[in-house]
C-alpha cells in the first residue's frame, strides 16, 4: 500500500496508481498557492510505499529515497537519487511506479546524484504571476 502527503499535511492511503491524487491533485498542489504571498514553508508533496518515497519540491527538485536501505534492508537501488524540472506526465509515471512497486518503470528516468543535477533556475512548479 502507498500513501500521499500534501503540501499542508493531509495524508491518505492510495491503492490505485490512477487515483486522482497521483494523476492530478498533487501536481495541482505544487502549482497552486493558498495565500496571496507564495508559501515558502510548505513546499513539497510526496508519494511513498513500504519500499520507496518520491518527494517533489515546488522548486522542481524530485528526490527518491530508498526506505528499504534506511530501515536496514538489502536493496540494489541507491539510498537517494534526484531529478529536476521534469514534465508532469513523467512525474505521474514515477508516482505510479511507487504505488505499484515497479522498479523498472521507476528507473526509466535519468536519476542522478544530487551534485550532477542541472542548476536551479526558478521554481519550476510555482505558477508565475502574469
Amino acid at each position: 500500500m502507498a500513501s500521499i502527503l500534501t503540501r499542508y499535511g493531509h495524508s491518505e492511503s492510495i491503492h490505485d496508481p490512477n487515483d486522482p491524487w497521483i494523476t492530478r491533485k498533487l501536481i495541482e498542489e505544487l502549482r497552486t498557492e493558498q495565500f496571496e504571498e507564495p508559501d515558502n514553508e510548505h513546499t513539497q508533496v510526496s508519494v511513498s510505499s513500504e519500499h520507496w518515497s518520491v518527494t517533489v519540491q515546488v522548486s522542481g527538485l524530485i528526490t527518491f529515497d530508498n526506505i528499504d536501505l534506511l530501515e536496514g534492508h538489502e536493496s540494489d537501488l541507491p539510498e537517494a537519487m534526484y531529478l529536476r524540472d521534469i514534465p508532469d506526465e513523467a512525474l505521474i509515471h514515477i508516482w505510479q511506479a511507487v504505488v505499484r512497486n515497479d522498479k523498472d518503470a521507476l528507473l526509466k528516468n535519468l536519476w542522478t546524484p544530487l551534485d550532477r543535477l542541472p542548476t536551479y533556475l526558478r521554481d519550476f512548479y510555482r505558477i508565475q504571476p502574469s
